[in-house]
């Protein structure tokens, strides 16, 4: 049978395969017992808090610990503790169980926590109640809401000037001639 490792027996026939058989899907009445509702989520922890400035936002957490150089674009919310120094361009916002103690340099800076060092920032400031804000404030705008509490050095330069450059006269001008 087997002598050189090949069938030498002739195979036996093959079947016919059975035609395969259409099993119909019924429809399913879902019923009323059945239904899962979606968990209910407090709309107000589920959305972030608005940032004056559309774009990117980030947040450290309450219970979030940050201590070092932060560098971010775009709008960051501090909820937690943060310790060192903030460099950004953009938004940031220091909620009201915050605490902050940094030399911060932003383009816009919004406290309603507690927040301690320097605040610098090219456009404005805003401390909102009950922010507790023992800093040097160096910005073009300041608000402070009522019910703040503020011990630090602010000082305003004002937003930056247009520069209105006049067309300089020719000396062959009708006006410089006369």
């Amino acid at each position: 049978m087997f002598r050189t490792g090949h069938r030498t027996d002739p195979a036996p026939p093959a079947e016919p395969m059975a035609e395969p058989t259409r099993i119909e899907p019924k429809a399913v009445e879902p019923k009323a017992a059945e239904t899962v509702a979606a968990p209910a989520v407090e709309r107000s922890a589920a959305r972030p808090m608005p940032m004056d400035r559309p774009g990117t936002e980030a947040v450290l957490g309450k219970g979030v610990t940050f201590d070092g150089t932060l560098r971010f674009t775009g709008a960051l919310r501090i909820e937690g503790t943060f310790k060192g120094q903030i460099l950004a361009g953009d938004s940031l916002l220091i909620g009201e169980g915050a605490d902050v103690a940094a030399d911060i340099t932003c383009g816009t800076i919004k406290v309603s926590g507690e927040a301690r060092g320097s605040l610098t920032a090219t456009r404005s400031v805003e401390l909102k109640s009950p922010a507790r804000v023992n800093a040097d404030v160096n910005t073009p705008s300041l608000i402070v809401a009522e019910g703040v509490q503020l011990e630090g050095n602010v000082r305003m330069n004002g937003a930056p000037r247009a520069r209105h450059d006049r067309p300089k006269r020719s000396a062959t001008s009708p006006e410089t001639s006369a």
